[in-house]
């Protein structure tokens, strides 16, 4: 089963967030590949020329907030150090007053690794689930939304997906792809709420359950939010569990939220069930050995580094891997003292 991701004149008068004011909180993370004394974070007009909008200054840690945001389109520079980074443009297709989630790295490779949680693919759910009497036109707007999505537009997809959910409420996959673009593109809570109605919609799949978990996990990053969110994380996985004891997504979901909530004894728990349970589970290998990693057990991370370098040998993070090895060696030669 696929663990990541990758239908019509009505949809012009259906109400949609799109046609609504909106204004957005944007926050994230901005990364750099050297350490930055100075993090500037500037959102530019993309129809005027060098009109800044608005801007903040990242914290020490490279995080960042701008509220009040009142349009869905921006061109984002980014100053670190005083010199200008490459213009990245943004587009918004959030909800009205959402809070939308958008991290930048800046350099030819990462610095830290970027753990992707596992998902699963929204079309797939017991086909008994999805007995309903649609229309023509709207399975071929569905399908066009899901060229849209896989063509690079999302936001076009999402007012093709949000007129269909208002026309069929019962569709589970309008739902459940409405989740995936909105978790792709930073709108954790409505992602949520997406993935929530998918559940209802497929009670014995633990698909969209671990789908859900999964957005929670990454809503847990809002500031204010950690607590709230790894519980309902929990909750879902739980629920997930009682229909697929052996999920090994599940355990690895669930040891991300216990690395998130600092409980690394059970994290590590997890993490070793996920990969009892699929040796070929690449983020539980990560997961495990970035947990090593903090928790300064160079040995360990370097078993689960090197182990997952022979088992992965064609994957695109390599570079990254093998320089977490090395330090993780350098870090291991000096408790030693050799």
């Amino acid at each position: 089963m696929p663990r990541s991701i990758l239908l019509a004149s009505w949809l012009l008068t259906a109400t949609s967030a799109f046609a609504q004011t909106p204004e957005f909180t944007l926050q994230g993370l901005i990364t750099v590949d050297k350490p930055a004394k100075s993090i500037r974070v500037v959102l530019q007009d993309p129809k005027e020329k060098n009109v800044e909008v608005a801007s903040v200054d990242a914290s020490k840690h490279g995080n960042y907030e701008i509220r009040g945001l009142q349009k869905r389109s921006y061109r984002l520079v980014t100053v670190i150090d005083g010199k200008k980074q490459d213009r990245r443009d943004l587009e918004i297709v959030c909800r009205p007053g959402a809070i939308v989630s958008k991290d930048f790295h800046y350099g030819r490779t990462p610095s830290t690794l970027m753990l992707h949680f596992p998902a699963e693919d929204p079309d797939i759910v017991d086909v008994a689930e999805l007995q309903g009497d649609y229309s023509r036109d709207v399975l071929r707007e569905y399908e066009r939304a899901f060229q849209d999505h896989i063509s690079g537009n999302p936001s076009r997809a999402v007012q093709r997906l949000e007129a269909i959910a208002a026309r069929a409420p019962g569709f589970y996959g309008a739902h459940s792809r409405l989740g995936v673009i909105y978790q792709q593109e930073g709108c954790f809570f409505d992602a949520e709420t997406e993935y929530s109605r998918a559940s209802e919609l497929s009670r014995r799949s633990p698909q969209p359950l671990l789908n859900l978990a999964s957005v929670q996990i990454r809503a847990a990053d809002v500031p204010g939010e950690l607590e709230r969110m790894t519980g309902r994380a929990l909750d879902t996985l739980a629920k997930a569990l009682e229909i697929r004891p052996f999920s090994a997504i599940a355990y690895c979901l669930s040891g991300a939220v216990h690395v998130k909530t600092k409980s690394f004894d059970a994290a590590e728990q997890d993490f070793k069930r996920a990969l009892d349970l699929d040796g070929n589970l690449e983020a539980a290998r990560l997961m495990l050995a970035n947990l090593y990693l903090k928790q300064e057990r160079w040995d360990d991370a370097i078993g689960s580094l090197r182990t997952y370098l022979d088992d992965f040998p064609w994957a695109p993070d390599r570079s990254v891997v093998r320089e977490m090895l090395e330090e993780a060696r350098r870090k291991a030669r000096e408790v030693s003292g050799k």
